[in-house]
């Protein structure tokens, strides 16, 4: 089963979980890492490294972060291209939708055909409400 994680600045992560889990009872699966003010960016990889080894298996981890170029974003993309022996997605600029879909098919996907759908459904995950409804 993929796992998923997400990382990202201040209590965004927990908040998605909390949120995800009104519409999903899997979602307390998620892993989530926060980092706030007072924390060192520094030791953030050591605690994304650390969640990685406990929840891996097999099937491959999906790291969701909150902004591209962002502490959370760069300490992924770090541990992608050192942990080689891993299956490692990331996606930055996670949204509720994206992470909701992730739920819902985390089981009956691979972790590329995951990511890949998760991609295709991206742009979709906001709009303009104004525009869509026409007035």
């Amino acid at each position: 089963m993929i796992k998923i994680l997400v990382a990202t600045h201040g209590s965004l992560s927990k908040a998605l979980k909390d949120t995800a889990s009104m519409f999903f009872g899997t979602a307390n699966e998620i892993v989530t890492l926060s980092l706030n003010p007072e924390d060192n960016p520094i030791e953030l990889k050591e605690k994304v490294i650390e969640k990685i080894n406990k929840i891996y298996d097999d099937d491959g981890i999906l790291i969701f972060v909150d902004l591209f170029a962002g502490t959370p974003c760069n300490v992924s993309a770090m541990i992608m291209a050192e942990q080689l022996d891993y299956q490692i997605e990331c996606i930055a600029g996670v949204n509720l939708p994206l992470l909701m879909e992730a739920l819902a098919c985390k089981d009956t996907m691979n972790l590329q055909e995951l990511k890949d759908h998760l991609m295709s459904l991206a742009s979709g995950t906001v709009i303009d409400l104004r525009k869509y409804m026409g007035f």
